[in-house]
């Protein structure tokens, strides 16, 4: 293409380009613009009576010196209630954790191997060295630092990435330094990893034998955290005042499935939808129809016989 033609052509783009470009500011205000995306931002986390009793049995685990685990769908906040019990026994300054540290909270990230466990206990602890080294550097860093730190219960998040390796790697954490295990993830785990019929996962299954599930919400935990999300992000002047309205309630539990990220994602989008649309009539009927396409979560899957 000669340079006259590809100078034609990027004019004609930069033409197009510019034409969509003030879409967004002639369908709003700057000011709303501005309100919409906090409301876009809006990120939180309400404990509800559920929590405590998480909280409770992970106390009971500590004490015991039990391993376990904990299972829920994908969007039930159970990784938000994990670093919320976490808070309750550990105070950081800066980076580092403050000692003693009852409880540490590790997420693994893919593909989960032991060198990704051990990274992430060190990264949460804010060790200097948390990437570097090979596996038995990691490995002998981590648990120094477990009990330089006076850790009393490990609990992973995410336990669904972790290899067989890796399960083996915490199975050796409780058994030589006495640090009760708790793995924390989906379904998934619980009905097809630690299930797996396989000899390498006998032992898998039989160190991880106490297990508890973290419940989906029922319709007055939905109540409460709409309340409490409203009174956080939208000025009492613009609240949506949903839980006043029976029919709106209900097909936020519909479309949610009562999990509390899927609730969260819901208000997020029909406090946007309110300020384009002011006199939109927030009921079940109404909003069925303008969010239509929107899929409601799949809780479980039915395994295949």
């Amino acid at each position: 293409m000669s340079e006259t033609n590809l100078a034609h052509v990027n004019l004609e783009f930069q033409q197009v380009a510019a034409s969509f470009q003030p879409a967004e500011e002639q369908r709003r205000s700057p000011q709303l613009q501005a309100e919409v995306e906090r409301i876009g931002k809006a990120n939180t986390y309400f404990a509800l009576d559920r929590d405590t009793e998480l909280f409770d049995w992970l106390d009971d685990q500590r004490d015991a010196k039990l391993c376990g685990y904990v299972t829920s769908a994908t969007g039930s906040g159970l990784l938000k209630a994990c670093q919320l019990y976490r808070t309750q026994y550990v105070k950081r300054r800066g980076t580092l954790l403050e000692i003693p540290a009852t409880v540490i909270y590790a997420e693994i990230e893919q593909h989960g191997g032991p060198t990704d466990l051990y990274c992430s206990i060190l990264e949460e602890i804010g060790h200097p060295l948390a990437n570097v080294g090979a596996l038995r550097d990691l490995r002998s860093r981590a648990w120094g630092s477990l009990k330089a730190y006076g850790v009393k219960l490990l609990v992973i998040g995410n336990a669904d990435y972790l290899t067989l390796e890796a399960f083996n790697e915490l199975i050796d954490v409780f058994t030589k330094l006495r640090i009760p295990v708790i793995l924390v993830g989906t379904y998934y785990l619980s009905e097809n990893i630690l299930e797996r019929k396989s000899l390498p996962y006998v032992r898998v299954h039989d160190s991880f034998l106490e297990s508890y599930e973290f419940p989906n919400l029922t319709e007055q935990d939905i109540i409460e955290v709409v309340e409490d999300w409203e009174a956080k992000f939208l000025p009492e002047t613009s609240r949506l005042n949903l839980t006043q309205i029976e029919s709106a309630i209900s097909y936020l539990r519909l479309k949610s499935a009562g999990l509390i990220e899927p609730l969260y994602d819901l208000l997020r989008k029909i406090a946007i939808l309110k300020l384009d649309e002011p006199n939109f009539e927030l009921n079940q009927a109404n909003l069925t129809k303008k969010f239509g396409r929107r899929k409601e979560p799949k809780v479980k899957f039915k395994r295949k016989g």
